[in-house]
């Protein structure tokens, strides 16, 4: 049963990996990436299928064993990929290599330099050897370290989409940290086997390393899940954009991280100059609506435009810009000028978002109710 499962997960991954190389649309860039962390796992598993390949010829097992120090590389890389639209691939990211060097440098003493007798006693002392339990140990040390550091530039993503953008798809579409979130859930269970191996439980390996395997078939019918309902699965950001909290940590420190007196001033003046354009011009009404946009329409710089929202209004641009779609929608479900009663559908569209969920999650948020709701309140 055991080969079974892993039999399918092998060539599923390898089926999808292939998919997407093959693809000519969206972010060639990150689909590649995707397929070659889903690559890695295929090698990682190569060793239930063709075992006697890998009996016959011990120094390329030991070259897939050591192969895992490229999941965590190459599922950063494949994020970052996702999430910037600006990411390319330079030579300074073979650093990232570097684990699977030390891996290789450190099985040559008493592996790859002696004869085939000396290579098989390793083999029958797996769990015995120091260089054996040095990779493992090196192994989850890396995938933690390379966890939270994904997880930083996803936080970073949301923190860059809530203070530039008013299109409420860039933050809906989650499914990227839920992959991550997947990806942790198999890192605890590799945990827990890595734990089982070299202790006295050493019987019960096997039954985690099973679900282990099934957690990586549900990962990858997820993923199929996914990409077929949802083809363009993510919508990246320039990586050069500042977040508030990187903005304050290059400019001169206040007392307390407020404004003077001076720059008070000056902020209430962008602030009121904002208003009176929000309301005359009703930018909010395009979908797209971008912080670097509607600076260049009131011809002012984006940071001082970021900065007056976020300090002195203390909202971030995605509330500030839904809460005037949100007012003029509010507007628009009681009033009709007696012309015939606009549905729901059509107003959210005519105000500037472009689903149902996101248009009634803004509206509750502000209005503490659902559009149906406040209408029948006003009828």
């Amino acid at each position: 049963m055991f080969e079974n499962i892993v039999l399918v997960v092998f060539f599923s991954h390898l089926l999808v990996a292939t998919f997407l190389c093959s693809l000519s649309t969206g972010n060639r860039l990150s689909h590649k990436l995707l397929a070659t962390y889903l690559l890695v796992v295929v090698i990682d598993l190569s060793d239930v299928i063709f075992s006697d390949f890998y009996r016959a010829y011990l120094d390329f097992d030991i070259l897939r064993f050591n192969f895992s120090l490229f999941t965590g590389p190459t599922l950063y890389l494949y994020v970052k990929a996702a999430i910037y639209d600006d990411f390319k691939l330079k030579i300074k990211h073979l650093v990232h290599a570097i684990p699977y060097v030390i891996a290789g440098l450190v099985m040559v003493p008493n592996f790859f330099s002696v004869d085939n007798a000396a290579k098989q006693l390793v083999y029958d002392n797996f769990t015995n050897v120091p260089e054996i339990t040095f990779i493992h140990f090196m192994t989850f040390i890396q995938l933690g370290f390379y966890l939270l550091v994904i997880y930083k530039h996803l936080i970073r993503y949301r923190k860059i989409v809530v203070e530039n953008y008013s299109d409420a798809d860039r933050l809906n579409r989650s499914w990227l940290t839920q992959l991550i979130y997947l990806f942790t859930l198999s890192y605890v269970i590799g945990l827990g086997r890595m734990y089982f191996r070299f202790s006295e439980l050493y019987m019960y390996e096997r039954l985690v390393l099973t679900i282990l395997i099934i957690s990586a078939l549900l990962s990858i019918c997820w993923i199929l899940w996914q990409a077929l309902h949802k083809p363009t699965l993510f919508s990246g950001v320039s990586s050069t954009i500042e977040v508030i909290d990187e903005q304050a940590s290059v400019t001169k420190p206040t007392s307390d991280s407020k404004f003077s007196a001076i720059e008070t001033e000056k902020y209430d003046a962008i602030v009121l100059r904002l208003r009176d354009y929000m309301q005359q011009n009703k930018p909010f009404l395009d979908p797209s609506l971008s912080l670097e946009t509607l600076a260049k329409q009131i011809n002012l710089p984006r940071n001082e435009v970021s900065l007056s929202i976020n300090k002195i209004i203390g909202q971030h641009f995605f509330d500030f810009v839904n809460s005037y779609r949100i007012n003029f929608a509010a507007k628009m479900l009681i009033t009709n000028d007696g012309q015939p009663q606009k549905t729901v559908l059509e107003i959210l569209y005519e105000v500037g978002f472009n689903s149902k969920s996101s248009f009634n999650s803004a509206f509750k948020k502000h209005l503490l109710m659902t559009p149906s709701q406040y209408r029948k309140l006003h009828s």
